[in-house]
């Protein structure tokens, strides 16, 4: 069994079809509105990244807070 938490793969797979989406956007030339998927998947890894990253840190002050 794996101990990645879930949150991990959803933020490699969601970077991972950003930048493919972007890589089509480009090559394709898409309108204008087709950069709203590559933004809305890089929206949601900046997401998940900003609450695991608030969520450290709170573990660390805790723990900080734990050993004085």
């Amino acid at each position: 069994m794996s101990t990645v938490p879930a949150s991990s793969n959803v933020m490699l797979v969601g970077t991972m079809l950003a930048f493919f989406a972007t890589c089509l956007v480009i090559t394709f030339q898409a309108p204008l509105i087709w950069w709203v998927i590559p933004a809305a998947l890089a929206v949601m890894v900046l997401t998940l990244a900003t609450i695991r990253y608030r969520r450290h840190r709170r573990k660390r002050a805790a723990l900080h807070g734990a050993k004085l």
